[in-house]
């Protein structure tokens, strides 16, 4: 337990293990915004509603903000796990349709440590989830069955899904300038997987030809990014602020493009798909409020609207793909944090909060497998002890986010040849967070 009260004067090749660690260590589905939850996998950060920037720390400021390294009383190494229920809603079968998406289950988490170089530098180190977003519609049926001259259809049935997941390995170092200031920064490389597959109709003037086109196990690295930070505590550590800078990445992944449609025809190949985690920024502050209250604030940006479409392209001159991009068109993103900590209950800290995220996704161009288009509401409990005289800290939360959305317009080109479908759209999702941390 930590609290933030102040102080008076056999053979893996490299693909396989970064497969292995996107899939134990992926976020959940992103319910409002772009690729990323609300919060992610630091359970005592988490109850605290993300808010983090201007008192983190432990190893956690890797992610949270890499100045909080330089600020660490001892050196430590943490597990993180936030497995997480997600599942969203929407008009995933047309116009005039509502289906509920299955419930998936997504095993979120990470592992960070850091080691006190000196009084003045602290190194950081840790693999964890950064980002995803994940849903599916199981067994959904689009296009009529019919004969009319040469063209003989059937209705296509497969699933409608979207599965990417998003994780980082982060070296960092900071620098403690003196007591109230320090720098720091993390160097990023970032894997992303991704299996997205679509199911559409086109009309032929007899009827609705229905197809499916899939792009399945795509991955790929973007070895270069940098989480840059600031952090002040004043001299009676009653109060901080803090600043971290998030570089954008931009990533391709590699894999598979498969098409069926109603007619018989199918296609394979290879494709290419291109996409970006966008450039953040968060700032935050803490204040002590009263011997056993602490309060925190933060607003985080995220540059979501550098996120035009998901753009898919192949070596193969003889292969046209017949979804060559999906439009997203999104919106920048705000997270507004706010969170308590009570410290007045015997070697407990208890801790809840709220997160305020805006809509990144447009009505125009609503998509059943992605972030719904309104405003999230995240809602965080959490409670931290200490174990072994005070070397191991545990920290435990709870968070829920929903959205809604009962009268989406819709109407958007999402890709070549489908529409935004208008509807009602919604998700939610339920997570629980636990970290040990060891302090040595």
């Amino acid at each position: 337990m930590k609290s933030h009260k102040g102080t008076s004067p056999f053979s893996l090749s490299p693909l396989a293990v970064a497969s292995a660690l996107a899939v134990a260590l992926s976020a959940g589905h992103a319910v409002a915004g772009g690729f990323e939850k609300a919060t992610l996998w630091d359970a005592e950060y988490s109850a605290l509603a993300g808010a983090a920037a201007s008192s983190v720390d432990d190893s956690s400021a890797i992610f949270f903000n890499p100045a909080g390294l330089a600020f660490a009383e001892s050196n430590d190494v943490a597990l993180h796990l936030s497995p997480t229920w997600t599942q969203t809603s929407a008009p995933a079968g047309g116009v005039e349709t509502y289906i509920e998406g299955e419930k998936n289950f997504v095993p979120s988490g990470g592992l960070t440590g850091l080691f006190k170089l000196n009084d003045k530098l602290t190194m950081g180190y840790g693999v964890y989830a950064a980002g995803g977003a994940g849903a599916k519609y199981k067994d959904v049926t689009v296009g009529d069955t019919f004969s009319f001259g040469p063209i003989s259809a059937s209705s296509i049935t497969g699933d409608y899904s979207t599965d990417i997941k998003v994780v980082e390995a982060g070296l960092g170092l900071a620098y403690r300038i003196n007591n109230n200031w320090s720098v720091g920064g993390t160097y990023r490389l970032t894997y992303a997987t991704a299996d997205i597959n679509l199911l559409a109709t086109q009309n032929v003037g007899a009827g609705n030809v229905g197809a499916s086109v899939g792009y399945n196990d795509m991955s790929g690295y973007n070895t270069f990014g940098v989480r840059l930070g600031a952090m002040y505590r004043s001299d009676d550590n009653r109060w901080g602020w803090g600043i971290n800078y998030r570089s954008g990445v931009d990533i391709e992944a590699d894999g598979d493009y498969n098409y069926r449609d109603g007619t018989g025809a199918t296609v394979k190949g290879d494709a290419t798909a291109e996409t970006s985690l966008p450039m953040q920024i968060s700032s935050g502050v803490d204040f002590q409020v009263a011997p056993d209250w602490t309060v925190f604030g933060e607003v985080t940006y995220s540059q979501y609207s550098n996120n035009e479409q998901i753009k898919f392209t192949t070596d193969d001159a003889n292969l046209e793909l017949k979804v060559p991009a999906i439009n997203s068109n999104w919106e920048d993103q705000y997270n507004y944090r706010i969170a308590a900590e009570y410290t007045g209950v015997d070697n407990w800290v208890l801790r809840a909060g709220y997160i305020y995220t805006t809509a990144v996704v447009p009505e125009e161009y609503a998509a059943p497998t992605f972030s719904t288009p309104a405003a999230a509401n995240t809602f965080t409990l959490g409670a931290g002890t200490s174990i072994m005289n005070g070397q191991v800290d545990l920290d435990f939360a709870a968070v829920y986010d929903t959205v809604k959305n009962d009268d989406v317009e819709g109407g958007g080109q999402l890709t070549s040849t489908t529409q935004s479908y208008a509807g009602k759209y919604e998700a939610s999702s339920y997570s629980f967070h636990a970290s040990a941390t060891y302090r040595f």
